[in-house]
């Protein structure tokens, strides 16, 4: 059996809606995501909820976020030049939560371990949470190269963000790893423990 191999294209949404949702709000287009590693506080990683939708093959993951408060989510949305599409989820300039939109080509691996963490932390997003301040938009785009592989069993998922490159595993949540490269940027994502997804009725 070979190391890899790919699955076929998830159904995508109308790109009608997808045009109409990527332009309903002013937005700023940058070309890479600086992080800040933050301290983790006190107690296990937090809890990460999935979720499948069911029509669509689309994914969510939200990371439980303890400080409370009604913080409005800003969106920072990795676009592939394949036409990929990841929705990051911000809250008060934290990462909180992913939705892969439009999938890249998965590539399937024998077997895929993810890295050990080498640190715990919440990871935010300065320039983001500097835009909120001064009361503008808090709605980006990064054009970037997406790839994205998987176990046979798909229940672990590695997003590529950009190019390959050294990179540091930190856990923000029980079942989410973030890369951050030697420049302190966005390098990658790690799903772990992945639900299957629902079998459509």
């Amino acid at each position: 059996m070979p190391d890899s191999d790919f699955l076929p294209p998830a159904p995508q949404p109308p790109a009608e809606a997808a045009s109409v949702a990527a332009g309903a709000r002013n937005r700023r287009r940058w070309t890479s995501v600086a992080l800040a590693v933050e301290p983790p506080g006190d107690g296990p990683p937090p809890p990460v909820r999935y979720e499948w939708d069911a029509d669509t093959e689309i994914p969510a993951a939200s990371v439980a976020d303890r400080r409370g408060g009604g913080a409005a989510a800003a969106s920072l949305e990795l676009e592939g030049r394949d036409g990929s599409w990841v929705t990051l989820e911000v809250r008060a300039g934290r990462l909180c939560g992913l939705e892969v939109a439009v999938w890249p080509p998965v590539r399937l691996r024998t077997a895929l371990a993810p890295p050990g963490a080498s640190e715990r932390g919440h990871v935010s997003m300065p320039a983001l949470g500097a835009l909120g301040a001064l009361g503008g938009t808090t709605d980006v785009e990064v054009d970037t190269l997406l790839h994205v592989e998987s176990d046979r069993r798909q229940r672990t998922y590695h997003f590529r963000v950009g190019r390959p490159r050294p990179t540091r595993a930190v856990q923000v949540g029980r079942d989410i790893l973030v890369d951050v490269d030697e420049a302190g940027e966005l390098a990658g994502l790690w799903l772990l423990n992945v639900p299957p997804q629902p079998v459509p009725h």
